[in-house]
């Protein structure tokens, strides 16, 4: 086999993504990719078909020449991808194989099944991108590739989150890092990752160790940006005088494979009722619940409704309760209700982006996730913030937490802060818990508002719009009216990735031998 196709590199890149993309182990993700891209910049000056190319004097004086890849080093190359994108979603898609059964009540082989189909599908597209990426061997080049297939994967795979990938998320643990994502968005940290993976590459693979320096000093530049963008907005006015609030976050932490039936749903009431006492107990202004944490429909009537608003009342506390809304027979809204003291319902939030397969059927197609109870998700058709006391609350429901749009969407509507309810019980003991997690931490610096997290059986807490994180169940909330750079020009970092992308084109393009 030919070291264009060695598979050995290819392994451990996909091995080092996984950790440090789905681990958000920050120093992993600077140094990745290396192991796969050795090879694309290994190029010496050779005979092609038997005839040598002609190159610049230059060139030829370095020992190096014009890249033309040869069928061979092309195929090699798409080998490599599907080998990086083989090993990352074994991993990164290994919770299926368990999960999908856990949650559907068939047998182990039917989440064998998508699993494989699963890893498939990613592999291929990771060969797609590094097949294209080969084709300029320019360190910008492949990082503005990179970074904009993470933006056609976001935009076909939103409604499929385990196929949602930033190599930028790496960040995610780290507060200095995460800062620049409030600038530049998640993709343009992707971009900047990427490139120092291909500069580190390049210097080993030619050699040129002295040139290490390079990508040293552009990790060194990024994190005293990071640094100092947490040093102002700390320091800095950011509405600071806004009145703060208290948020109880109340974790029922019961497994969603629990049925509510005549024999326990007496006892999970009680469960909740005793939850909801401690939480005011604790004199919060609202009490934050976790998604569907009432598994039927919202009736202004209902009898633990009733009882929850009856208890809390004298306090004068508001309710941001995840319950599902009737919408039609057998369908039915993933939903959040803000209910004011006394009732008053002061607004609704449904899930604008369902689970494909799981609540939301693609062709009919439904995984039996909900269907065994005979009902579908309806798409809201709008990210309006929840209008509360406090000031307006962008909701995000589980998956739309690892989305950039739909924070950024309910920001730019005027959204003071975010709430985001969500279920973690059927991954509990993996490492989507934390990937979840630190996913909602990029959005909360993306968007700079404090963003608190209401998981069940998950990682629930505060972050604050600066990153820093409070995981007590009694969380301090400052509402704000800042738009990020990131939130009013999400494009910015798309486009400048394209620009990039067409300069080292035309560039390779004068500059090309013949």
């Amino acid at each position: 086999m030919n070291r264009y196709a060695a598979p050995g590199g290819a392994i451990i890149a996909g091995l080092c993504l996984f950790v440090a993309v789905q681990q958000a182990v920050f120093l992993m993700g600077w140094i990745a990719l290396v192991p796969v891209l050795l090879p694309i910049f290994s190029y010496k000056l050779q005979a092609v078909s038997g005839k040598p190319q002609a190159t610049s004097r230059k060139l030829q004086a370095s020992g190096y020449k014009q890249y033309t890849p040869t069928r061979q080093h092309q195929r090699g190359i798409f080998f490599n991808g599907l080998v990086l994108g083989g090993s990352f979603s074994c991993c990164a898609f290994a919770w299926m194989i368990k999960g999908i059964p856990s949650f559907t009540g068939l047998s182990i082989g039917y989440g064998m099944a998508i699993f494989l189909l699963c890893v498939v599908l990613f592999s291929f597209a990771c060969a797609g991108v590094l097949w294209i990426a080969f084709r300029i061997p320019n360190p910008f080049f492949i990082a503005s590739v990179w970074a904009l297939a993470e933006v056609v994967l976001q935009w076909m795979a939103g409604s499929l989150p385990w196929f949602l990938f930033h190599i930028g998320n790496s960040l995610s643990a780290n507060l200095y890092a995460i800062q620049p994502v409030s600038v530049i968005g998640i993709t343009g940290c992707s971009f900047v990752i990427v490139l120092v993976n291909c500069l580190v590459a390049k210097a080993l693979a030619q050699r040129r160790y002295q040139q290490l320096l390079l990508p040293l000093s552009l990790f060194i530049c990024f994190m005293c940006w990071g640094w100092l963008l947490l040093f102002l907005f700390e320091r800095g006015d950011n509405n600071t005088q806004a009145a703060t609030f208290k948020l109880a976050i109340l974790q029922p932490n019961i497994p969603p494979e629990v049925q509510w039936d005549q024999q326990n749903g007496n006892a999970l009431v009680q469960q909740l009722l005793q939850q909801e006492k401690q939480c005011i107990a604790q004199q919060p202004n609202v009490i934050l619940w976790a998604e569907s944490a009432i598994p039927w429909t919202y009736s202004p009537n209902d009898d633990l409704v009733k009882e929850l608003l009856h208890n809390s009342d004298p306090a004068q506390i508001s309710h941001i309760l995840g319950i599902n809304t009737a919408i039609a027979e057998d369908v039915v809204g993933n939903s959040a209700y803000c209910l004011l003291p006394g009732g008053k319902l002061a607004g609704r939030y449904d899930k604008a982006t369902p689970l494909l397969f799981i609540e939301q059927p693609l062709q009919g197609w439904l995984l039996p996730f909900f269907s065994a109870n005979g009902y579908s998700v309806q798409p809201g058709n709008n990210n309006l913030p929840l209008n509360t006391p406090y000031g307006k609350a962008g909701i995000l429901i589980c998956n739309e937490s690892a989305l950039p749009s739909a924070a950024a969407t309910t920001v730019r509507q005027g959204a003071q802060f975010l709430l985001n309810l969500s279920n973690d019980g059927w991954f509990r003991n993996t490492y989507l818990v934390n990937s979840h997690f630190y996913n909602a931490r990029v959005r909360a610096v993306e968007t700079r508002k404090d963003l608190a997290i209401n998981s069940n059986n998950g990682r629930s807490g505060l972050v604050n719009a600066s990153g820093r994180i409070d995981e007590t169940d009694l969380v301090t909330i400052r509402p704000n009216t800042i738009e990020t750079i990131a939130v009013r020009f999400p494009a910015l970092p798309v486009c400048l990735c394209l620009l990039v992308l067409i300069s080292t084109i035309i560039i390779h393009q004068k500059t090309k031998l013949t």
